[in-house]
């Protein structure tokens, strides 16, 4: 699927994962500019970014995609990875605070709808807060046991929708989880020619796993191990210079001369030896020459392995 997986702000950094892997390697990413531009009233207008002329990647990834579409200003409606949408949605407490003031700040407001609990795992929590207009702006968050976000719904609705909302969401659990609506495994995992040839054609048009597994009447593991086959795909850490592949672009050639691993997969072995050397104190210029990659790659990185050191703490500031 093609989604928006990094933007750059309006002070040059960039954020999201701009080193992303794309499904086809020998696949330029594709770039917009996007106003980000929230409806007023709404969480998401407290986003430091809000009101940013941003430049955006995009291209197919397998990285999973989030729950809003973004319309370009450059032209182009494209879904973000949830990674994008959590940094462009929520605050981040990154806005600056305001200066001190004689006059004392006025309370935030109490919500009115508060309710949470928690089901095999996950903490599901609603806060509802009236707005100077009668409206209750909504907010869901699911988080995990350690607190990481793991889905989140928001919007703006009166009290006389809640009860028609909730009867949707109802219906909604109750048709998704019938057996019917679950793919099944493939009768005999095998794949005639006909169908091989028609997915190969379909997958060309759409990338969504899930939507083809659909069609195919089987599971996204089966269509995955398909493509693979026909090797229209290619499984993580696999040659990506094997007879199969198509040649780089010129300016795919160009950034590997520079940095000989651009847009290539980080495997487990480089991301245990990125946080390695970055607690050992070695700064990002340093970390790019070694791992052939971009200093802003490396940010990106060091900011999703979670890594400790000086490195990972510039690139903190640097998302700030």
């Amino acid at each position: 699927m093609t989604v928006i997986y990094a933007f750059q702000d309006g002070n040059g950094h960039w954020h999201g994962d701009p080193d992303a892997p794309l499904l086809d390697p020998a696949e330029e990413p594709g770039r917009g500019i996007l106003t980000y531009q929230p409806v007023p009233g709404t969480p998401e207008a407290t986003s430091p970014f809000a009101g940013q002329r941003l430049t955006v990647l995009y291209g197919a990834t397998d990285l999973d995609a989030g729950p809003v579409t973004y319309q370009l200003d450059t032209g182009g409606r494209f879904l973000a990875t949830w990674h994008i949408h959590t940094l462009l949605a929520s605050p981040m407490g990154t806005t600056p605070l305001p200066a001190p003031s004689a006059t004392p700040p006025t309370q935030n407001p109490t919500p009115c709808v508060e309710s949470a609990f928690t089901d095999d795992g996950r903490r599901y929590v609603l806060t509802g807060t009236r707005c100077d207009n009668g409206q209750l702006t909504l907010e869901l968050t699911i988080s995990s046991e350690r607190g990481d976000i793991q889905g989140e719904l928001c919007g703006a609705v009166t009290p006389d929708d809640l009860a028609p909302l909730a009867r949707l969401l109802d219906a909604a659990s109750c048709t998704l989880n019938t057996p019917a609506a679950i793919p099944q495994p493939r009768q005999g995992g095998g794949w005639s020619p006909g169908d091989s040839a028609r997915l190969a054609a379909r997958f060309r048009q759409e990338r969504d796993f899930t939507i083809l597994a659909a069609e195919f009447g089987c599971s996204r593991g089966a269509i995955y191990q398909e493509l693979t086959r026909q090797e229209l795909i290619r499984t993580p850490g696999s040659d990506r210079t094997t007879p199969a592949s198509r040649p780089l672009s010129d300016a795919m050639q160009q950034r590997r001369q520079t940095h000989p691993n651009s847009h290539a997969r980080w495997n487990d072995d480089e991301e245990r030896q990125l946080a390695r050397r970055c607690a050992e104190g070695v700064l990002t210029p340093e970390l790019s020459t070694e791992f052939g990659r971009s200093e802003q790659a490396i940010d990106a990185r060091l900011l999703k392995i979670g890594a400790v050191g000086p490195a990972a703490d510039q690139a903190r500031l640097n998302a700030l």
